[in-house]
């Protein structure tokens, strides 16, 4: 198992990282580094392109970005909800390992942990690539912690040099949208919020100069209740308002990222800037109680956000890479969000951290239409039980899943009620094989125990998640809320 420093990294230079022998293919093998763009939408199926057969939704940008790089199949997020998921691609590392098993919670949720922020001794990207020489900036949702909130971390703590987050909650989030910022709290006016986070990212760009940049840009589309200009909607006028503002939404981002990627040609910076886009997690289940506007597809898998069936982890994902990912390619091998991060590090010339589970692989030869290496399976761990439906039902899942190639396990916290799925004749988790194969079932059993030890496994230094000057509800007060506590204790 590979290992990420929280310590500040010693740093092989450029220069001479690119001169390693086996280091960089000779396209990568440039002075500077090349640029990271990460494109992360909210709530996103993974059936929610053009590009991944929707019927309806267009997505023209998106879908022209994985002509040119590389489109992922069968790629995870790390959890069936936002803060989770996020926190585990920004550290590269399975964020229940430091305690964040659900959304980040400051006091206003009693049934959840108390979690006010990503642990500042983590490893986060934007450190790591800002110690490279990069210039950092992160646009939109955050939702790793609470920055406005005094004895938080702030987002330059975090590695950041630049931030706008996005913090409108629900609702008011896709129009005249409130942010805070390097400015304090501002309000954009008359604006979408799409073009707002764009319009931010090319002004940040054209700031960087001669430094590689890595920009953040975490949409708010199409998380509920979502919204989508007249113009947007027009583009579905024969189908119902609900699925209007759903799919309008989603072209609306395409076309502001197409704008993007319009101003990077025009600059000459597409030859070497990395383009990651995904989503955080699967789409909400169409019956959730708070919106009619849940229109997600999740390609025909199972389940949905909040459950660690297939429709709820697994997300849409493209890396554009000149000279390494091959031009309209589709790598269909299991993949997941620390997979990239070590893959920027890698390209950032980032050093092999050293002191703490790192749970990503360099991606470079799956984008070269080359196996991958791993040495552990994918594993997921989210023992909260899903999400009421309108029609009294409930989206759920068991707490424990792993993928091993194209098998994948669930199972409870004790290891009971095992379902046994092979994904590659059975995408859509319909037959439990475990009793037909009870190699496999052991196997991956065993698998299952060792990584579930190792991610519940408390740091050295132990979990600092919590801000003394935190503001609980009146009346309430730390104690009345449960505390992280790995299984067992």
């Amino acid at each position: 198992m590979r290992k990420l420093s929280s310590r500040l990294p010693s740093l092989i230079p450029v220069a001479l990282f690119a001169l390693l022998p086996g280091a960089l293919g000779a396209a990568e093998s440039t002075v500077r580094p090349p640029n990271i763009i990460v494109l992360l939408n909210d709530d996103q199926g993974s059936g929610d392109l053009g590009v991944a057969g929707h019927p309806f939704i267009k997505t023209p940008h998106l879908d022209r970005l994985a002509q040119q790089g590389c489109r992922f199949t069968d790629f995870y997020a790390t959890a069936p909800v936002c803060s989770p998921s996020r926190a585990g691609f920004i550290t590269g590392r399975i964020q229940n390992r430091f305690g964040l098993h659900q959304l980040i919670n400051g006091g206003e949720k009693a049934d959840l942990p108390l979690f006010q922020y990503i642990p500042p001794v983590e490893p986060m990207l934007p450190r790591l690539l800002r110690q490279a020489g990069y210039a950092t900036a992160h646009f939109g949702k955050w939702h790793c912690s609470f920055p406005e909130r005094p004895g938080s971390p702030s987002m330059r703590d975090y590695g950041f040099d630049t931030a706008k987050i996005l913090n409108a909650g629900r609702i008011g989030s896709f129009f005249n949208s409130k942010w805070d910022g390097d400015e304090g709290r501002t309000q954009s006016t008359d604006r979408w919020t799409a073009d707002v986070y764009v319009d931010d990212a090319i002004a940040f760009i054209e700031r960087s100069g001669d430094r590689p940049f890595f920009v953040n840009l975490w949409s708010f589309a199409p998380h509920q209740e979502v919204e989508a200009s007249s113009e947007f909607r027009a583009l579905y006028a024969d189908r119902p308002e609900n699925e209007q503002h759903y799919f309008g939404a989603i072209s609306q981002m395409d076309a502001a990222y197409g704008r993007l990627l319009e101003f990077l040609k025009q600059k000459g910076l597409m030859d070497n800037t990395i383009i990651f886009f995904s989503s955080d997690n699967g789409p909400e289940p169409h019956l959730i109680p708070w919106s009619d506007r849940a229109r997600g597809s999740t390609g025909g898998l199972r389940g949905g956000k909040h459950a660690l069936y297939e429709g709820g982890i697994r997300v849409p994902a493209i890396i554009y890479w000149p000279g390494v990912a091959v031009p309209g390619s589709v790598c269909r091998q299991p993949a997941w969000m620390p997979d990239v991060t070590s893959t920027f590090c890698a390209a950032a010339g980032v050093s092999a951290p050293d002191d703490r589970p790192f749970d990503g692989v360099d991606l470079r030869p799956a984008l070269r239409g080359e196996a991958l290496s791993r040495p552990d399976p994918l594993f997921w761990q989210f023992p909260y039980r899903g999400v009421g439906l309108r029609d009294g039902s409930k989206a759920t899942s068991p707490p424990l899943a792993l993928r091993d190639g194209s098998w994948k396990m669930l199972c409870n916290d004790d290891f009971t009620g095992l379902e046994l799925y092979n994904l590659e004749v059975d995408r859509s988790e319909q037959w439990n094989m475990q009793k037909e194969y009870p190699e496999v079932t052991a196997r991956l059993l065993a698998a299952m125990r060792r990584m579930q030890k190792s991610v519940n496994t408390v740091p050295p230094e132990g979990i600092d998640n919590l801000s003394p000057a935190m503001k609980l509800p009146d009346g309430k007060k730390a104690s009345d809320y449960p505390r992280y506590a790995p299984p067992g204790t």
